[in-house]
């Protein structure tokens, strides 16, 4: 007859093997939300680390916006040159993005997400004011997730405003460099087109990004544009400083 404590040691080890198998996607959520100030959030997941699905949404720090599509990821063996990680797929990925997992901890595998500009407007403002649309492409080199040395840049295609007759605006490009332990630095350009932006920031561990930008427009566009740049900005002189975005 089996004693009465096998099933206990038993039911324990079933409950641990639980845990264990569940308690990276309930980090992951926890991680995400933190390293977005809550504005990025974990919706509804199903499954464990072996493989799953999550479905995702944006916040503008009162309601919550559901993002299309669910994010899937599987356990992979000695894919990427990795013996062990995890890879994960969206529809918004240009490929599966891979997770490596070593002695050193996590690393995140070079990858490219485009999403609709639109998108942003669900993070409150200025976003749902200015309204932008077009093409976000955001791509990212390899990094460790323990101290990342960032490498980030974000292209702005197509860009139109709701506030803006001008279609297309232009192109623009965002770059965030840098170790978010020791200093992280911005820089804004304009690729082409209308509307002009420029700016550069930083920000240290424990500080607001501190960012000094502006943005304008030649004559001939100037009265097409003035609505939107005026809520970019404050105009000082013949150009609109603009806020941290």
């Amino acid at each position: 007859m089996t004693k009465p404590w096998h099933w206990l040691v038993a039911g324990l080890l079933v409950a641990g093997l639980v845990v264990l198998s569940n308690y990276p996607v309930y980090w992951v959520q926890g991680k995400l939300a933190e390293a977005t100030g809550g504005r990025l959030r974990v919706l509804h997941s199903d499954g464990t680390v072996w493989g799953g699905q999550a479905v995702l949404g944006l916040s503008d720090g009162g309601r919550v916006y559901t993002l299309p599509d669910a994010l899937e990821w599987r356990l992979s063996l000695f894919e990427q040159d990795k013996p062990f990680g995890i890879v994960a797929s969206h529809p918004r990925l240009s490929a599966p993005l891979h997770l490596g997992l070593n002695s050193e901890g996590i690393s995140l595998g070079n990858g490219e997400l485009r999403v609709p500009a639109a998108w942003l407007s669900a993070l409150g403002a200025p976003f749902n004011t200015i309204r932008p649309e077009g093409l976000l492409k955001v791509t990212w080199k390899e990094m460790g997730l323990m101290d990342p040395d960032v490498n980030v840049q974000v292209l702005w295609q197509d860009a139109q405003s709701a506030l803006a007759s001008i279609r297309p605006l232009g192109e623009y490009r965002i770059e965030l460099t840098g170790k978010p332990s020791q200093r992280l630095d911005l820089a804004l350009s304009t690729l082409n087109g209308a509307l002009k932006m420029q700016g550069k920031g930083s920000m240290v561990p424990g500080s607001r990004m501190n960012f000094t930008g502006e943005a304008w427009s030649d004559a001939n566009n100037k009265a097409a544009l003035t609505g939107l740049l005026s809520q970019m900005g404050r105009l000082e002189g013949e150009r609109y400083k603009l806020g941290v975005f």
